[in-house]
C-alpha cells in the first residue's frame, strides 16, 4: 500500500471538490451570461497549473475563448473580459500583481483563494471571491482550484455540463482509491522499475500534457526520481533521441506515455517507435468519464506512483 498520508488525502478528496463547487455556486456579482467577450485566467504554481486545465477543458467544450496567461494580465483586456485571478493562498506576487493590472483595466473579475492579500484587494474592490480550502494538501490542491474556475465559468455561460463533470471527476476520485487500497501490486512494479533510473513522461492533448507536467513535479520532488517531461516521437530520428539518453544513464530510462480518451490520433504508432529506444515503457490508462475525471485519475495514479518510490527510497537507502 502507498503511504498512510496519501489514502487520508484521497479519503477526503472527493469531498473537498464537491465543497468547492458548492462554494462557487453561491458566489454573488458575476456578470450576466452574454456580458463577457473572452476569459483570462491568472495564477501561479497551483493557480497556473488549474488555468491551463480549466483552458483545455474549454477548448473541448467552451463557449467564448479561454486563455491562461499564467502571472500575466494582457494589454488587450477590456471591460467584456473576465478575469479569473487563482491562488490558493493569496499571496503569489505574479497573481496579485496581474489583479492590479486587471482591475486598472476595467475588467469584470472574480477571485479563488483562501485568503492572503489576494483577498484583501479584491474585497476591497468589491470583486466577488471564491474560497478555497487553504489546507488542501498536495493530492487536493490541484482539484479545489480546478473545480470553482469550471463552476463560475459555467454561471456566466462559458462553459456547460460542469454539474455533471465534476459529479463524475469526484466519483472517479473514489473509484481509484478504492483500486489502489485493493491491488497496488502495478503501481509498485512501475515504482521500482524507475530506481535509479531517469524517467521520461510522454502525455499528449491537454489532458496528457497537464498530467505529465505533474508527474515530473510529484516524482522528482516527492519521490526522489530524475524525471524530465517530453513529447512522444514523430519519426524514427527523433526516436533516437531517447536511446541517446537511455545510453547516457547508468541504469537507463523509463519511459511513462499517459494515455486517456482525449488524446489526438495516431499516438498508438508514436508510441511503437519507443520500443527499443528505452529500458522500460510503460503506458498508464486514464479511466473515468469526462476530461477532468481522467486527469485527475491520472494525477493520483502519478501522486501514488511517487509516494511509492519515495518509500522505497526511505527503506532502501
Amino acid at each position: 500500500m502507498a503511504t498512510d498520508d496519501l489514502f487520508e488525502a484521497l479519503r477526503h478528496l472527493p469531498d473537498q471538490v464537491r465543497d468547492a463547487a458548492v462554494a462557487a455556486a453561491d458566489v454573488e456579482g458575476l456578470p450576466a451570461p452574454g456580458e463577457i467577450s473572452e476569459v483570462v485566467i491568472v495564477g501561479a504554481g497551483g493557480g497556473g497549473v488549474a488555468g491551463d486545465v480549466v483552458e483545455s477543458v474549454a477548448h473541448l467544450q467552451g463557449s467564448e475563448p479561454v486563455l491562461a496567461t499564467g502571472g500575466i494580465s494582457p494589454a488587450w483586456l477590456s471591460e467584456s473580459s473576465l478575469v479569473v485571478a487563482v491562488s490558493q493562498s493569496g499571496d503569489d506576487r505574479p497573481t496579485v500583481a496581474a489583479a492590479r493590472v486587471a482591475r486598472a483595466s476595467g475588467a469584470h473579475m472574480v477571485a479563488v483563494t483562501s485568503g492572503g492579500e489576494l483577498m484583501s484587494l479584491c474585497t476591497g474592490w468589491g470583486v466577488p471571491i471564491t474560497r478555497v480550502d487553504p489546507f488542501a494538501g498536495r493530492a487536493a490542491g490541484l482539484g479545489v482550484v480546478i473545480v470553482p474556475v469550471l463552476v463560475l465559468l459555467e454561471r456566466v455561460g462559458v462553459l456547460e455540463g460542469m454539474n455533471r463533470l465534476i459529479s463524475e471527476s469526484a466519483e472517479q476520485i473514489e473509484a481509484r482509491r478504492r483500486l489502489i487500497d485493493a491491488d497496488p501490486a502495478q503501481l509498485e512494479t512501475l515504482a521500482a522499475g524507475m530506481q535509479d533510473r531517469m524517467a521520461v513522461v510522454c502525455g499528449a492533448g491537454g489532458v496528457g500534457k497537464h498530467a505529465a507536467r505533474r508527474w515530473v513535479h510529484q516524482l522528482d520532488r516527492i519521490g526522489g526520481v530524475s524525471s524530465v517531461r517530453r513529447n512522444l516521437p514523430a519519426d524514427e530520428a527523433e526516436a533516437a533521441s531517447f536511446r541517446t539518453l537511455a545510453q547516457r544513464i547508468p541504469a537507463g530510462v523509463t519511459a511513462i506515455v499517459l494515455r486517456h480518451d482525449f488524446e489526438p490520433p495516431g499516438l498508438t504508432d508514436r508510441i511503437d517507435l519507443l520500443e527499443g529506444e528505452v529500458t522500460a515503457l510503460h503506458e498508464v490508462r486514464a479511466a473515468g468519464e469526462g476530461a477532468l475525471a481522467q486527469l485527475l485519475d491520472l494525477v493520483l495514479v502519478g501522486d501514488a506512483v511517487a509516494e511509492l518510490a519515495s518509500r522505497r527510497v526511505r527503506e532502501d537507502p
